[in-house]
């Protein structure tokens, strides 16, 4: 995770900078608040997944109910990020094709960082 915030952070924050000389600002705000959004959502889903994997070596008592608490938890923070989103939007606080440059940004480099681990365990075989 913390390589994908590195990584598609630094690259949010050029492509915001660059986007200053041809575009007004909301533009790079849009891109920055994409880029945040993604990351916090990313973060949320590896939370919710280890939480259930927890849930599932803690036993079947425990684990139900712990489960369905991870869930709606994580299903309150996707709600939040939808909400924020859409106020952003209907607003015109920023840019809808802003936004998604910046969700982009960090999805390529959460998809880097995760090739690069495929790669990184295929050679120690």
């Amino acid at each position: 995770m913390k390589k994908v915030a590195v990584w598609g952070g630094g690259a949010a924050c050029a492509l915001a900078l660059a986007s200053l000389f041809k575009f007004p600002p909301v533009v790079a705000f849009g891109i920055i608040t994409g880029a945040a959004l993604s990351l916090a959502n990313l973060y949320s889903i590896i939370m919710l997944v280890e939480a259930l994997a927890g849930a599932a070596a803690a036993g079947m008592a425990s684990g139900r109910a712990s489960k369905a608490l991870t869930t709606m938890i994580h299903v309150f923070k996707l709600v939040l990020v939808l909400v924020i989103l859409v106020l952003l939007v209907v607003f015109k606080l920023t840019n809808l094709f802003a936004l998604l440059a910046g969700f982009t940004v960090v999805l390529l480099s959460n998809l880097v960082a995760g090739l690069s681990g495929l790669k990184g365990e295929g050679e120690g075989e």
